[in-house]
């Protein structure tokens, strides 16, 4: 198969803003109930699950820039390994995997707005309105989205920087003793929090964007090591307040802690509209790879998609059951199927080496 055209220049962005592509997509709405899941298996010891998580997720991003040559995407790999047709069938897998992301963040949100600020609004109103900035925010293509998710870094910051909590109350004795969960536990822990760190996989579709794309494998790490320091103080802090049984009782112990009200919560939905805009992004990105439909007639088709699907999960019951098959769906295929994807590539690459 003969390689892609690079994208213009004027298309592209510098190789820094893998960075943000990371961290945009890692610290969405996950970030307010993380605790709960950490906790249910590994107790204060779950600030180990969140290191180790991250350090697999740099072994993952290590290898897809291992698995992407310049200027292509997972459709091109796929079609390089399975042919033409088949590696586009295969490529649509990842159009309802980015499509689902899009989806989990969407009824996530609502559900966070309207327990904690708009019990009286109905589901369908969020959908509308928060379907059609991302709508707006997908349109606007790559650049734009980029260029937003830079202040979703920084309000992340801001965020992070102003703990709402009493100082004096802190007993740090709560993170002892160290290690003191079974090792199965912690792995159960670890594997849990594959979960918060998903969105690297953007860059299966964006890289060809990235102006000298392998010098961009640096940023991309440093993404994941922002995001894990973020997720550190997200749990720690937390664990230093509330005993960890108190915590355990806490649907959103973030959102308890930091005391986030109407403006927090505004200003936090500039966090996550350009993570649903990447989700959305790349799915489009697929559609027209693999199948050869218009980019702007795959985004307007998905946000209807997406909208409609929307109200099969409005209760707390499927949402946790979409949030499931999600991580399920997440882990299982970076973790088993990206390695083999790489291998079956490396057996072709040799092959026509030695043609």
């Amino acid at each position: 198969m003969a390689m892609r055209l690079q994208p213009p220049v004027t298309r592209q962005v510098s190789p820094f803003f893998a960075f943000f592509i990371v961290t945009t997509t890692q610290i969405g709405v996950g970030i307010f109930s993380f605790q709960l899941s950490l906790i249910s298996f590994a107790g204060h010891d779950g600030w180990i699950a969140v290191i180790l998580s991250a350090l697999l997720i740099h072994v993952v991003i290590w290898l897809i820039y291992k698995l992407l040559p310049t200027h292509h995407t997972i459709v091109d790999i796929h079609q390089k390994v399975f042919g033409k047709w088949i590696g586009a069938f295969v490529s649509l897998y990842f159009l309802f995997y980015y499509s689902l992301f899009a989806l989990v963040t969407l009824v996530v949100y609502t559900q966070i707005l309207r327990v904690w600020l708009f019990p009286e609004i109905s589901p369908w109103v969020f959908f509308l309105v928060l379907g059609a900035l991302v709508y707006v925010f997908t349109m606007g293509g790559l650049r734009k989205i980029l260029g937003a998710s830079v202040l979703a870094v920084f309000i992340t910051v801001t965020f992070l920087a102003f703990p709402h909590l009493p100082y004096g109350q802190m007993q740090l004795g709560s993170l002892f003793p160290i290690g003191d969960h079974a090792p199965m536990d912690l792995w159960l822990a670890t594997k849990e929090m594959t979960f918060q760190y998903l969105g690297f996989e953007i860059l299966l579709m964006a890289y060809p964007f990235l102006k000298d794309a392998p010098r961009s494998h640096k940023w991309a790490q440093y993404g994941v090591t922002f995001s894990m320091i973020t997720y550190l103080v997200s749990f720690i802090l937390p664990i230093l307040y509330f005993h960890e049984h108190h915590l355990a009782t806490i649907l959103w112990p973030t959102l308890t802690l930091w005391n986030m009200e109407y403006f927090g919560m505004a200003a936090w939905s500039f966090v996550v509209l350009p993570n649903m805009a990447l989700w959305l992004w790349a799915a489009s990105r697929v559609a027209k790879q693999s199948i050869n439909i218009s980019q702007k007639h795959t985004v307007r088709g998905l946000s209807l998609l997406i909208f409609g699907s929307a109200f099969f999960f409005t209760t707390y019951r499927a949402i946790e059951d979409v949030l499931s098959f999600a991580s399920g769906l997440g882990f299982y295929t970076f973790f088993v199927y990206l390695p083999i994807l790489y291998i079956l590539r490396m057996i072709i690459v040799k092959r026509r080496d030695r043609s």
